[in-house]
């Protein structure tokens, strides 16, 4: 599904949209790994609007399911951070993945990107966005990408303008991309049938963007099946 299309994807600007448990965040981390143990010296960025937000949430998938076999092996080690230069997982063949906040931008953004990762991209703002993309100019990878994922929120926000005007692809995600909620014939599992039962539980626009994946504003929706991976 669309973790597929995000791994083929090589559009400079790339959001992943989905309501909640697709595995946006786990898809996007995967192919930022995957770029660093392929090219090596490659420098990688993950950032979200604090960093704070980001250690409790994107930092335990990376370390848990993403680089816990490169970690034991010594293929990666993390290194704090100095005055001088933010906290980053370093390679053994050079690549680095650094990690940083836009609360605190000037260690992330002193330096040179080929690939960040921005973690719910709607908490970002324009400027906050533009000022990543200048920074995506390593050259050490044949192409220069921000990715971020997302759960939809207005459609009057920022993000899905940009969508809208051709400047970011938006890849729409669901429930059924992830393997612990599906299996292959599309069948609830039942880790999967426990929490799309919580999602089913949400009301009003909360309901429309977490379980359907709607850009639905708060004076809620015509057609409350609609799903845009689905029908769009």
């Amino acid at each position: 599904g669309t973790a597929k299309a995000v791994f083929e994807c090589r559009a400079p600007e790339v959001v992943v949209s989905g309501p909640a448990g697709t595995g946006k965040s786990l898809a996007c981390m995967e192919k930022l790994h995957m770029l660093a143990l392929l090219n090596p010296g490659m420098r990688g960025l993950i950032v979200r609007k604090t960093l704070t937000s980001l250690g409790s949430t994107a930092l335990v998938t990376w370390r848990e399911k993403v680089i816990p076999e490169a970690l034991t092996t010594k293929l990666v080690r993390f290194y704090g951070g100095s005055a001088e230069h933010p906290p980053q997982y370093q390679y053994r063949n050079g690549s680095r993945i650094m990690i940083g906040g836009m609360d605190k931008p000037s260690r992330i953004m002193s330096s040179e990107y080929d690939i960040a990762y921005a973690q719910e991209a709607t908490e970002l703002t324009t400027d906050d966005w533009e000022a990543i993309t200048t920074r995506l100019r390593h050259g050490a990878v044949t192409f220069q990408q921000i990715i971020a994922d997302c759960n939809p929120d207005a459609p009057h926000h920022w993000l899905k303008i940009r969508a809208d005007h051709g400047q970011v692809l938006m890849l729409e995600s669901r429930n059924e991309d992830n393997p612990t909620l599906f299996d292959e014939a599309g069948q609830l599992t039942d880790r999967g049938r426990d929490y799309i039962a919580k999602l089913d539980a949400l009301t009003g626009v909360r309901h429309a963007r977490l379980r359907r994946g709607i850009w639905a504003a708060a004076e809620g929706i015509i057609y409350e099946d609609y799903a845009p991976a689905v029908h769009l």
